[in-house]
Order: C-alpha cells, then structure tokens, then sequence
C-alpha cells in the first residue's frame, strides 16, 4: 500500500536540556499540595502559584515551575508527583 500525499507525519517536538517546565498540580487543599511539593522536589528551586478552583470548589491547582535537566529528570519529577498521597493529578 503506498502512502498518500495528504497523510500527516507527527513527530514529538524536539526539547532541549535544561528547559523551564511547568506542570500543573491539583488536589483538595493548597496547604496539603504546598507540604507535597516541597516534599517532592526537595532542595530543587521552583515556583508555586495559585492558578484554578473548581467550580465546585473541592479542587484547586497549582501552577509549578521548575528548570529541569533532561527527559528522565521531567518524567521523574511527574512520576513522584502524581504518586504522591496529596495530589489527585498533575498535568
């Protein structure tokens, strides 16, 4: 089967090392993902910023920026905050 001119090749974009990347952290008390993330990034330096509360009200985000050094470290740093008791998601 030959390939039709109108398909579309996706490719990832390119990210080079070290970057600023922002994740967006969410969960049920600023405090609580406030405690997490220090807990999880330790001696790093980062930001945290308010950013949403659910129309309901029982979630709130957080907007996190932080400098990181290479894809493992990013993905790292996502893996210890989502598995972390506090935080429900992170984006």
């Amino acid at each position: 089967m030959k390939k039709e001119e109108s398909e579309i090749v996706v490719s990832e974009p390119k990210i080079e090392y070290p970057c600023q990347w922002h994740y967006r952290v969410i969960g049920m008390e600023e405090s609580l993902i406030r405690e997490a993330v220090a807990h999880c990034i330790k001696e790093m330096d980062y930001t945290l910023k308010m950013a949403n509360t659910s129309r309901t009200g029982k979630f709130i985000s957080l907007n996190l920026e932080i400098v990181v050094g290479s894809e493992h470290m990013r993905n790292q740093i996502f893996i210890t905050l989502r598995d972390h008791i506090n935080i429900k998601m992170v984006l």
